[in-house]
């Protein structure tokens, strides 16, 4: 698929509220025939993205507003959206959809607000819905279609472009100054040989970002089909278990040693995607670590450049994370290239950290 991928917009956290954004929604849903609705708009995320209900219409329906998310262009949702249909999982229908120089909308399904993070947090198990979870992945990862979409595969080069987000971002946030060249590149040559030298995967569709908060239990469904997926325009052609990671090791919750230890097994019962368990626990940890070098970064980004700091709080958890893998043998030079450059991944971030000057140009 042609990527037509640009450099993200830096637009402020409302702009969508605004003019002609307001505009370009309304005239969508009139020449759709949905006169006289309205929209109410859902809470926001860390995504450019912006999601509104449709109110006044006789179908449950979302309004997405992906404009602003260029570097995750509505027609890679469209096009997996349909093949994960095609594979028998519950994802939302789309109704309708634009693309054009000025807007990108579509009209999907709206399943109401049963996520699996809110059903959790008024009292649900959470037990059976990881284990829901856990199903829909082993289910992708045994399907011989599950490849069969175009989508731009997840690279070494890719791994490492994210996992750089930890020295331009992080580093600097933590230190008060920006790293050499020669550092950064020792860094990524670091990581490179470690990802170069993996042992086999089975490689699958990759929805990115496969947390409770993009889960939903859609009413009149069963078994797998009871799991609704969201959330999904990131999806690339990678190693399968990052999927299995990003739903076992989710900054946003804790997860006890035991059920760790049973839904770990619960998915290998159902799905073989490395030579052996020791293959797997090796690739598991190699990448949570990417994971969350990206995200340490990601998410100061997130805060010094687009002014959302609404993910922070969730530091603390990634770099304890962080912390116990990286004393796996696998990571013994990127550990002793944390101590040479003075990298501390316990310490708080100081107050007044995005007003430093040593971030990447924005």
């Amino acid at each position: 698929m042609e990527l037509h991928k640009k450099e993200q917009i830096i637009a402020k956290p409302n702009a969508l509220n605004e003019e002609p954004y307001i505009g370009y929604r309304n005239d969508f849903l009139n020449r759709f025939g949905l006169v006289g609705v309205r929209l109410e708009a859902l809470p926001a995320h860390a995504s450019y993205r912006r999601y509104y209900r449709v109110l006044g219409w006789d179908k449950p329906a979302l309004l997405m507003d992906a404009t602003l998310d260029v570097t995750e262009p509505l027609m890679w949702f469209v096009n997996v959206d349909k093949h994960l249909h095609s594979l028998g999982l519950s994802v939302p229908e789309i109704y309708h959809y634009e693309v054009t120089d000025n807007y990108s909308l579509a009209l999907i399904e709206d399943w109401g607000s049963d996520g699996y993070d809110t059903l959790i947090e008024q009292g649900a198990d959470a037990l059976p819905l990881y284990e829901k979870a856990i199903g829909v992945l082993a289910h992708i990862h045994n399907h011989e279609k599950a490849t069969d979409v175009d989508i731009v595969e997840y690279s070494i080069d890719k791994m490492l472009a994210e996992a750089e987000n930890l020295v331009n971002w992080y580093a600097p946030a933590i230190s008060g100054h920006a790293l050499s060249r020669e550092a950064i590149d020792e860094y990524l040559t670091i990581w490179r040989d470690i990802l170069s030298n993996m042992p086999p995967i089975k490689q699958s569709i990759v929805m990115f970002d496969y947390i409770f908060n993009n889960m939903m239990r859609v009413e009149g469904r069963y078994e797998l089909q009871s799991c609704g997926i969201l959330d999904f325009q990131a999806a690339r052609i990678g190693p399968a278990i990052y999927d299995v990671v990003s739903l076992l090791e989710d900054i946003r919750r804790d997860l006890s040693n035991d059920d760790f230890i049973y839904l770990r097994k619960y998915y290998l019962d159902q799905a073989k995607i490395t030579e052996t368990e020791e293959d797997f626990d090796l690739w598991f940890s190699v990448m949570t670590m990417q994971r969350h070098c990206k995200n340490l970064g990601g998410l100061v980004r997130l805060f010094v450049r687009d002014g959302k700091p609404e993910l922070l709080k969730y530091i603390p958890r990634m770099q304890r994370f962080a912390c116990y893998h990286l004393e796996k043998p696998v990571f013994t030079e990127l550990k002793n290239w944390f101590e040479k450059h003075n990298i501390d991944l316990e310490k708080e971030l100081e107050k007044g950290f995005e007003y430093a000057k040593c971030y990447p140009e924005r």
